[in-house]
């Protein structure tokens, strides 16, 4: 379902493919890295508290946490950014559900773009 979802939304292909990796657990972190004995930085740079998963990077580090409250708080989204709990496409579900139909394209856009950029 998660790929329905990134494949059909506005943002540029680029940014899907790093969704779609990201969905697959084909990023390069430091859970990754630890796993394959490769050299890497203990914890998340951004934080320096937690170790460096894709959920941490894109919902549950506090620098991920601000950057969504800002991005929402912008686009006038009345619903609470990611919580630490759920995967990005729970959340996602669950938010399009309440988005009216004419803001569910850019709420998708926004969704991929944010973690994206972190």
């Amino acid at each position: 379902m998660a790929w329905k979802l990134i494949w059909k939304s506005w943002a540029p292909n680029r940014v899907k493919f790093f969704h779609w990796l990201a969905n697959l657990d084909r990023c390069w972190t430091v859970d990754k890295l630890e796993r394959l004995h490769l050299q890497h930085h203990p914890r998340c740079v951004l934080c320096d508290q937690a170790l460096e998963t894709m959920h941490h990077l894109m919902i549950s580090c506090p620098f991920s946490k601000q950057i969504w409250h800002e991005t929402l708080s912008w686009l006038r989204m009345t619903f609470p950014p990611p919580s630490a709990e759920a995967t990005l496409f729970d959340w996602w579900t669950k938010a399009d559900q309440i988005t009216p139909t004419p803001m569910r394209k850019g709420l998708a856009s926004a969704t991929l773009l944010v973690p994206w950029l972190i």
